[in-house]
Parts: C-alpha cells; structure tokens; sequence
C-alpha cells in the first residue's frame, strides 16, 4: 500500500513538472533560443563590441550581485567602453524592443 501511495504521489509530482516546464518554454519568444550575440574581445581592457544584431536595442552592464552599472543604447558597429569599471567579471545583459531580455553573457574586464 505504502508502494502504491508513492508511485501515485511521483507520478502526480512527475507530471506538475513536466507541465510546468512546457508551458514556461511555450510563452518564451520563438527566438529566445535562437539569438546568437558574440561579445569581443573577451576578455575587456577598455571596450567592447556585439556581432550585429537587428533584435538588440539596450545593452545592460551588471556585476554579480545585479547591481545595474552601465546601460548602452546599441548602435552597429559601436564600441562601448568598460575602461572605469574595476577588474572582475561583469554580466551582460541584451534587450530587444518590446523590453525582453534576449540573453545574457558572462565577460570578463582586465
């Protein structure tokens, strides 16, 4: 009987899970997944720069904590500069237009 009560209760658990996953990657943007955005050089002495990218409007600096530290409108072919931050490793953070967060990548300034 025990058996039985924990093969239904993991089977219902199981199930919670499966259907929570589906559904949270069912309301993500069909491009979620699909953005590429290569940030070089990394890692950073002063600037950096993105591959092109038409999806891109804001580029958001953050440290690790999340503390918001530097926030660039994109433009092609702009470099964008990092030389008054401290050495370490920074995130950063791509949105598109409608204020979506594309991805985020990891950098390093030395």
């Amino acid at each position: 009987m025990k058996r039985a009560l924990l093969l239904i209760f993991c089977t219902i658990c199981l199930s919670a899970v499966v259907f929570a996953q589906s559904k949270q990657s069912a309301s993500q943007p069909s491009y979620a997944n699909k953005v590429e955005i290569q940030v070089f050089p990394n890692p950073v002495q002063t600037h950096f720069s993105i591959n092109n990218n038409t999806q891109v409007r804001d580029i958001v600096i953050f440290n690790l904590v999340g503390k918001e530290l530097k926030r660039f409108v994109y433009s092609d072919d702009e470099r964008y500069f990092l030389g008054d931050l401290p050495k370490g490793i920074y995130l950063v953070q791509f949105i598109d237009k409608e204020k979506n967060v594309l991805t985020t990548r990891r950098i390093s300034k030395r």
